[in-house]
């Protein structure tokens, strides 16, 4: 007879060892007791692994869930479909869907375990080779992070994303519609982003950009005193160094081949891959750059943040600001 499961090490009877009891009884006549005598188990034991033969044949001698037939406390089964619907639609961690929800994160956790969405890509957190060591500055425009991020344009009609690959079409050279660059500001305290997509990443393009972003932080009340960039060439460049200088910024550069040193906006940019840039399959690079505006707009006002106490960094503004401000 086959075993529906393994058997627990430590059982003192394995589905073959039963059958053999109840044929003691059932077959040779042996008494309970001393068929219990013989196995070395309990007549009660002997009883009923006897009554449940007796009741459904070999079925009857496997072992059976330990599950309990009722579970009241069990998270309800809408609230299970829609942590598993935003694992599948977001790609959010437990504790972000957990907030979204109302639910423990170990609780999420478990439901994604269950059904096997239990683990994400590790992205670029994977080139990470010691322990994560976060940090947060004190008050706003204390520390600006900027990076650029190039993505492939979208010719007119959607590309192979809406389209399927080798659609017709497809290598046209009208078709080639090059690559876009975000360059994005975040300030390191209250996450607020302020974002521009741009054709190219020249050092005219991230001195502008770095001043209407300068800009728009002092408009808000926050006083950019440092920079953080990577060694990019734009970075380097003297309109780079010119642009931070007019609005009395001080320039720092990450680490060399650790991008973990301007992690927040690194992190930033993911988000922007997961909720906005692959969203939905876009038509037109006008389509996606008109909802960019709106997805910028929902990140600095409604979209809560795990770093910052599931808060919004607008809320995070208002409480960081001296009254005159707010």
């Amino acid at each position: 007879m086959a075993h529906a499961r393994s058997q627990h090490p430590n059982a003192p009877l394995t589905p073959e060892g039963r059958r053999r009891m109840v044929s003691c009884v059932l077959v040779q006549g042996w008494t309970v007791a001393a068929t219990a005598q013989r196995f070395q188990v309990d007549a009660k034991t002997v009883r009923k692994w006897r009554d449940r033969y007796l009741a459904e044949g070999d079925a009857g001698l496997l072992d059976r869930s330990s599950r309990p037939r009722r579970s009241p406390t069990r998270t309800p089964k809408r609230l299970r479909n829609r942590v598993v619907k935003l694992r599948r639609k977001r790609r959010w961690g437990a504790d972000r869907i957990g907030h979204e929800v109302g639910l423990a994160a170990s609780t999420v956790q478990q439901i994604l375990n269950r059904v096997g969405m239990g683990r994400l890509d590790r992205g670029d957190r994977a080139t990470n080779t010691g322990p994560v060591q976060r940090y947060q500055r004190d008050t706003p425009g204390e520390l600006i992070h900027v990076d650029v991020k190039k993505l492939a344009g979208i010719p007119d009609g959607g590309g192979w994303r809406t389209r399927g690959r080798g659609y017709p079409g497809e290598d046209s050279p009208n078709r080639k519609v090059g690559y876009r660059y975000i360059h994005t500001a975040i300030d390191d305290r209250t996450r607020i982003v302020y974002s521009e997509i741009h054709t190219d990443e020249k050092a005219d393009t991230a001195a502008g950009f770095w001043n209407r972003a300068a800009a728009r932080y002092q408009s808000l009340g926050i006083e950019c005193h440092r920079v953080i960039t990577d060694n990019g060439a734009c970075y380097k460049s003297g309109l780079w160094h010119r642009a931070c200088a007019a609005t009395g910024t001080t320039v720092k550069k990450t680490r060399p081949r650790r991008p973990q040193t301007n992690g927040k906006v690194e992190r930033f940019h993911r988000i922007l891959l997961e909720e906005w840039a692959y969203i939905r399959p876009w038509t037109s690079d006008t389509e996606r750059a008109t909802a960019y505006a709106g997805f910028i707009h929902f990140y600095n006002h409604h979209r809560p943040h795990g770093a910052l106490g599931w808060a919004t960094p607008t809320s995070i503004l208002k409480d960081n600001l001296p009254k005159e401000h707010t």
